[in-house]
């Protein structure tokens, strides 16, 4: 059975230094994922999730969980900065960041504790606007502004355009098309 499934991935990895020390975290989101789906947690489940489950064997589950939001972009925006999304108005993500430059994220935490971040996927929680919608310019108000060291992803969900990739700041290849909804 094949299924799409919208992800925010990062990891935070410690340096050289403190590899003995301090671990390396990942941490991943998914978006239209039930709790049984993945075999760690349901041995009849039917979707093969070998990679997931080895994570799990191998490293640590957390078993109480609960999204702080009904949509994507509000669980996004409680697991990054572990507020409510209800202190902020989630509605502008579309034209401006939902997190402040200087407010606290699990990133910027985690470099404070001498960790290096990536983050891979979605991030849907707003750029600063795209003035004209050019993209030889940076992206700024994103992942790489907001404590991770580096991004690839996307700017917001597969339904919502434009579609391209970012890498750190930049489009990797501006959109040449406009698709209808």
């Amino acid at each position: 059975m094949n299924r799409y499934i919208l992800s925010l991935s990062f990891a935070f990895f410690a340096s050289a230094l403190f590899a003995a020390e301090r671990p390396n975290i990942v941490v991943i989101l998914v978006d239209d994922m039930g709790y049984g789906d993945p075999g760690c947690f349901n041995p009849d489940s039917k979707i093969e999730t070998p990679n997931i489950d080895s994570l799990a064997r191998d490293g640590m589950r957390f078993t109480n969980a609960h999204a702080p939001g009904p949509l994507c972009h509000m669980s996004r925006y409680g697991l990054m900065t572990g507020r409510y999304p209800f202190r902020t108005n989630v509605s502008v993500w579309p034209r401006e960041p939902l997190i402040e430059p200087d407010q606290a994220t699990l990133a910027s935490l985690a470099k404070s504790q001498g960790y290096r971040s990536t983050m891979i996927g979605k991030w849907h929680l707003g750029f600063e606007e795209l003035a004209n919608e050019t993209y030889d310019r940076p992206l700024l108000g994103g992942p790489v502004d907001r404590g991770f060291d580096h991004f690839f992803g996307i700017r917001a969900s597969t339904d919502i355009p434009p579609y391209f990739y970012i890498n750190d700041r930049k489009a990797v290849h501006p959109p040449t098309d406009r698709i209808e909804a």
